[in-house]
């Protein structure tokens, strides 16, 4: 029988509030704190959650030593300070992905938690996805044989990158999901990238618009992957993503902007509901978020391993980053290992 898990939450904003409400729900989970720097914000979650808001992440710190876990689920731009903080308290840690949106950040928190003693996980929510989860098994199993390649989209609503001004960028924000998730289905390093971009609708934030990437692993796999966050705002799914693996004994293909619950409403035409990542049931989120923040929870309590380590995670910002650097210098990248 295990004794309740103390958890608190760095960072209130969307996320961060998901992520809360599902520590609510775990049998055995105290959500003890949050920490935001917004007032209102923090007012108002500290309300909601029925828990101690702290403005200041040492303040929350000194003020609960009990705490064991953090989900820090702050802004990409912002991981590497709370890391750090963190980590000085010695607790176990859900990141939200990704790991840093720059390369030496990035590194410098893989370097902190190398010799941790602790659970540090990032929060890569595909690999809870029952639907990726099943393709890595029948790759894993050997039912499609030897991968010969990949194709990926993830596309959304501008809804979103209108968020994230200033604090991060498309291909850290969006196709880091299926770099991170195509490594894992390949095993292999990537050794090579070739990227095009166009930045339209997001230029004056100096944001991207879309992205096209091939990247090619060191067994001969090909990957071609597509982002873009410019679809319309009345878009009827919050996102349209699609995978096909083909490999030599068969052929895999996840179609998930069908979310399996349509609405067609007059006046605005058919909606595509979440139910998938963080449907709500019942008062808390359920999905792929739920089974992750509950994998954290069962990490600390040692009867399991966590999907997503850091240098899984630090892998997939290499790759983005080499996106980055072939966009800008309109050539391909070598990757270095």
């Amino acid at each position: 029988m295990f004794g309740r898990v103390n958890i608190a939450v760095i960072g209130c904003g969307q996320m961060g509030m998901h992520h809360a409400m599902a520590y609510k729900r775990i049998a055995g989970v105290n959500l003890v704190a949050i920490c935001e720097s917004d007032k209102k914000r923090r007012e108002e979650a500290a309300f909601k959650l029925n828990c101690k808001g702290y403005a200041e992440m040492e303040d929350f710190f000194n003020s609960h030593p009990q705490v064991e876990g953090v989900s820090i689920t702050m802004p990409d731009n912002m991981h590497l300070a709370a890391v750090k903080a963190t980590v000085a308290y010695d607790k176990h840690i859900l990141l939200e992905k990704p790991i840093a949106i720059r390369l030496d950040e990035g590194k410098e928190i893989l370097d902190l938690v190398k010799e941790y003693d602790k659970v540090f996980t990032v929060g890569h929510l595909l690999r809870y996805d029952p639907r990726f989860y099943g393709l890595k098994q029948a790759i894993e199993s050997g039912e499609l044989g030897d991968i010969i390649h990949i194709t990926g989209r993830r596309n959304s609503p501008i809804i979103g990158p209108r968020r994230y001004i200033g604090q991060s960028d498309l291909s850290m924000h969006v196709m880091v999901h299926d770099i991170d998730i195509v490594n894992w289905f390949v095993g292999y390093p990537a050794v090579k990238i070739y990227a095009k971009a166009r930045s339209v609708r997001l230029r004056e934030h100096k944001m991207t618009d879309v992205i096209y990437a091939i990247i090619t692993y060191e067994n001969g796999v090909i990957v071609n992957l597509e982002a873009s966050w410019i679809l319309p705002e009345n878009s009827p799914t919050i996102i349209d993503d699609q995978m096909q693996v083909v490999g030599t004994k068969g052929v895999a293909y996840i179609d998930a902007c069908d979310k399996g619950l349509r609405f067609t409403k007059e006046g605005k035409g058919s909606e595509y509901p979440d139910t998938r990542h963080w449907p709500y049931v019942n008062g808390s989120p359920g999905g792929d978020l739920f089974a992750e923040i509950s994998d954290f929870i069962s990490a600390i309590q040692g009867v399991a391993e966590p999907l997503c380590s850091a240098q899984d995670a630090f892998t997939a910002v290499k790759i983005a980053n080499a996106i980055d650097k072939s966009i800008a210098d309109d050539c391909e990248v070598q990757i270095q290992q």
